[in-house]
């Protein structure tokens, strides 16, 4: 799960020789979504010289050129997905024709900078495992417990019956040692289940 994806739809806009690229960069689930989205953006600009776009959803990457010359447009945004390790996100790029030919070089480079752009106006996420616990112990350890959780832990739900009993989510499962030294041996720890959560990647 090295991967990462974005938190929300963003949309650049840069003009190269008069050239008018409006980036959009969109988080998808599916291949469907990706493609809904894309007929979305096409609609939305009808008058567009092109839509070019990319996409990756886990195994599945598809790009289009949309009548730039081959290769110009669509696996350039498509490079710069992989090349920031980005998965169920779609480029498109629109672009307004301004009457100046770019060359393959330039519309490789226009539409790569424009994929880039967006990418650098967003939120990225990356997935992480999070753990789910059970642990019960002895009302007079509470305090202990829960000093040493508020470093590591949420603790999402707390009971008290025989003994007090919390749920907590870890990112770390490594906290075991540390919570039998701090109960003497008297505390029960059962792992109830994990999930794949996605957070803000840290710059």
């Amino acid at each position: 799960m090295d991967y990462k994806t974005i938190k929300k739809e963003v949309l650049i806009e840069q003009e190269i020789s008069k050239s008018k690229f409006l980036s959009f960069l969109s988080p998808v689930t599916d291949e469907d979504e990706a493609k809904a989205y894309l007929k979305q953006i096409k609609k939305a600009h009808p008058k567009a010289t092109h839509h070019c776009s990319a996409f990756i959803v886990d195994e599945i990457e598809r790009s289009n050129d949309d009548g730039e010359p081959s290769s110009s447009a669509g696996l350039p945004m498509l490079e710069v997905l992989r090349g920031n390790n980005l998965n169920k996100v779609i480029s498109v790029v629109v672009r307004y024709y301004g009457g100046t030919n770019l060359g393959v070089g330039g519309l490789i480079r226009a539409y790569g900078s424009s994929v880039t752009l967006a990418i650098e106006s967003s939120i990225v996420m990356i997935p992480v495992p999070i753990y789910i616990y059970d642990i019960k112990f002895p009302y007079n350890y509470t305090n202990d417990v829960e000093v040493y959780l508020s470093e590591i832990a949420e603790v999402t739900d707390r009971s008290y019956d025989a003994l007090a009993t919390y749920r907590v989510s870890l990112l770390d499962e490594n906290f075991h040692d540390d919570l039998n030294d701090l109960t003497k041996g008297q505390i029960e720890i059962t792992k109830i289940d994990e999930r794949i959560d996605l957070l803000e990647e840290k710059v």
